[in-house]
């Protein structure tokens, strides 16, 4: 009875708010972010939720990755009822749901000509006609193509003649990893635009590194892919969530 008559004054506005306060620190940027959470005094005394989503625009996670669009969607969710009065939303049991991830052609540039991913683009020893060379990729350019293709243009330069020779070809992405990331198959060369396999996979490694999904996760919260789609300019991602643990605000609370 008492926990009951406590959770009337725990309205979903109120945990709405602190949850979105708790996922905003986990990000770098953000344009526009919501919870949303349906419940009620009753469900809630019973440390239950009927539902949780997570609606973001512009999130910028770690790597300066960004995603366009991110919508997860979770339904009867267990939490301790006790915690959530102090605004600690507190998962008792993991839950399942569908997630949606939309990525634009800009989002994947710019972690891919990040400053943290181009070191990893310089200093690389790559063996050409039998020939040890050492490459600094310069600069990347990607497009999501209406065929369903990734198309990668680089700029490289030869540290050992300072030569910067120009780079293009076309992969098709599928799952992989049983829905951890996204593989870049069928290379496909424009004429007379052949390149070394070792740089054509140094670059391929790079951009799976991106679109590993571990850089689309936040503390507690996992997701595996089950269906992707390439269209004009946008990477749609459709996957599975799940949640074991709701992200924590960094000052522990909102709530007195």
């Amino acid at each position: 009875m008492l926990l009951s008559l406590l959770t009337q004054g725990l309205g979903e506005q109120t945990l709405n708010q602190i949850a979105t306060f708790a996922l905003a620190t986990q990000l770098d940027e953000k344009e526009d972010l919501a919870v949303k959470v349906k419940t009620d005094p009753g469900l809630l005394a019973q440390g239950k939720l009927s539902s949780l989503s997570i609606n973001g625009k512009g999130l910028v996670m770690q790597k300066d990755l960004r995603m366009q669009r991110l919508f997860i969607d979770l339904q009867n969710l267990a939490v301790d009822p006790m915690k959530a009065l102090t605004g600690n939303i507190d998962l008792t049991e993991t839950s399942y749901g569908k997630a949606d991830i939309l990525l634009t052609d800009g989002d994947i540039n710019r972690a891919f000509n990040s400053e943290a991913l181009k070191q990893q683009m310089e200093n690389l020893k790559i063996d050409i006609d039998h020939e040890s060379l050492t490459l600094d990729v310069l600069e990347v350019e990607c497009h999501l193509l209406p065929q369903g293709t990734v198309s990668i243009d680089a700029k490289i330069q030869i540290q050992e003649t300072g030569t910067v020779q120009k780079v293009y070809f076309t992969t098709v992405p599928r799952v992989s990893d049983g829905g951890r990331g996204v593989s870049l198959d069928n290379v496909s060369y424009a004429e007379g635009k052949e390149l070394s396999p070792d740089l054509t996979e140094a670059l391929l490694n790079k951009a799976r590194d991106i679109l590993n999904l571990t850089n689309f996760e936040m503390d507690g919260i996992s997701l595996a892919i089950n269906d992707l789609k390439v269209k004009q300019g946008e990477l749609q991602l459709s996957a599975i969530a799940q949640i074991t643990k709701f992200p924590k605000p960094e000052n522990g609370n909102l709530i007195g």
